[in-house]
């Protein structure tokens, strides 16, 4: 087999171990609660652990990369994530299960990366596309089974199993990387020194940290202000450092790319609108309309199948119509949708909910798909690391602030529900549907063959 399509399947499945080991556990999450006598609203520490780590440690892969180079990065990244699974297995309190899910977070921060940087050194040109779109299709399918994968190992086996299900394939990539993934030349002199990715890494755990526990009263109100203060003076020290390092982790030539500057941007925008679509669907569903939870999977099957469809027709559509054209279409596609989407939960017609979800499925995966591969479309081999990294950080940060968001706007809308008559869910669809052209200003600057070489591989 051609070693691109190697590495294109390795690199899938390093996204679909990521994705099962996720939704697994969401679906555990009452078992453990109960196997470790515990309240099940005390269970959300083994999910911040995990999701504020894989943002902190997102950085070092390429600091990593340079000293030890891609092949062993990767490898290592696949051990750290497996020795984490392993020791989640044995954890018989929340507190070892909880710093067991940090050490498996930092296997998730550095495999995922560093496999895409890998996929984006290595693919021809005319295969880089195709490869950079479908490479997630294993890790949607990891969220469509995940759910009932782990539902059937929690109720034959224990909750143990969802982390032991994983090891067999993470060896199996361990070994493939061996023969497939190069050992890239490692510089002599690297550009990057501990404290230049230790300080960032600092400073994205407390951003991290803040969004997940803002809105959880968990800490006292003088403790989160502490560390509101502190993470501002990190991020103003790092940004007075970062404009005049000559080699910054994230370098500001970066921006100067328009393509890159517009997938990232974009992406922020349109995933901090977003990203929280499918939580607030279910919610929906279950709350305002009453529905069972075999309807509100159903609906949810249907959005995520959407999602998996775009990765099939995005490549033609950008094709045809390009990357500017492409952007602002669906953006005003999806507008329209969540604008009728507001009205059929007014109306609480299942089957117009059923096909507008579907519809936002396929439009909002396109959008991330268009804009992530956009912010590729003009780098290169030197700038590939920072690049990758400076997007998976935003794209991480942006979905955990849609998440910190959304209920406390909802909570708010929640007052207005008499005075418009509309429920604080329509009213929230409402507000997405108003606010979401307004990304169309953030797409405008491109020109109409921005990315024309990248689509069509020349």
């Amino acid at each position: 087999m051609n070693t691109s399509w190697v590495l294109f399947w390795i690199a899938s499945a390093t996204f679909f171990m990521q994705s099962l080991d996720t939704t697994m556990v969401y679906v555990a999450i009452p078992a453990i609660a109960q196997s470790l006598h515990q309240p099940v609203l005390h269970m959300e520490t083994i999910v911040i652990s995990y999701v504020v780590t894989v943002v902190a440690f997102t950085p070092a892969n390429s600091w990593l990369a340079e000293r030890l180079g891609e092949r062993k990065t990767y490898q290592i990244a696949i051990a750290i994530f497996t020795l984490g699974s392993l020791l989640c297995m044995t954890a018989t309190t929340l507190g070892s299960l909880s710093v067991f899910r940090f050490i498996q977070g930092i296997g998730g921060a550095l495999m995922l990366p560093i496999i895409r940087t890998v996929i984006l050194r290595t693919t021809p040109q005319s295969m880089k596309l195709r490869f950079l779109n479908r490479v997630t299709l294993l890790g949607l399918l990891g969220t469509l089974i995940g759910p009932v994968f782990g539902n059937i190992l929690v109720n034959f086996f224990s909750w143990h199993a969802i982390f032991l299900v994983n090891i067999p394939l993470a060896l199996l990539c361990f070994f493939l990387a061996t023969q497939y993934i190069p050992a890239a030349t490692i510089k002599e002199t690297s550009r990057t020194g501990a404290y230049e990715v230790a300080f960032p890494i600092l400073m994205l755990f407390l951003v991290a940290f803040m969004l997940t526990t803002a809105t959880k009263n968990i800490f006292p109100t003088f403790v989160m202000l502490f560390l509101s203060c502190s993470t501002l003076g990190l991020v103003f020290i790092y940004y007075r450092q970062h404009l005049i390092a000559e080699n910054a982790l994230f370098p500001r030539a970066l921006f100067g790319i328009r393509t890159f500057s517009v997938g990232v941007i974009g992406g922020i925008a349109t995933r901090t609108l977003l990203a929280s679509t499918p939580v607030v669907l279910s919610l929906m569903l279950q709350t305002t309309l009453a529905c069972k939870p075999a309807e509100t999977s159903l609906i949810l099957l249907l959005f995520s199948s959407g999602a998996l469809l775009s990765k099939l027709l995005f490549e033609p559509l950008v094709k045809h119509i390009g990357y500017r054209r492409l952007l602002m279409l669906t953006t005003g596609v999806t507008s329209l949708c969540i604008l009728g989407l507001s009205i059929a939960v007014q109306e609480k017609s299942m089957l117009l909910i059923s096909i507008i979800a579907t519809m936002l499925g396929v439009l909002i995966s396109t959008l991330y798909s268009a804009e992530s591969t956009l912010a590729f479309s003009n780098l290169n081999n030197s700038t590939y690391h920072s690049g990758n990294n400076l997007l998976t950080i935003s794209q991480l940060l942006s979905v955990m602030l849609s998440m910190t968001l959304t209920f406390p706007i909802l909570r708010f809308l929640s007052q207005f529900e008499i005075l418009f008559n509309l429920n604080p869910f329509s009213l929230l669809f409402l507000l997405l549907g108003i606010g979401l052209p307004l990304c169309c200003l953030i797409f405008r600057p491109l020109n109409n063959d921005d990315g024309y070489h990248f689509i069509h591989g020349r």
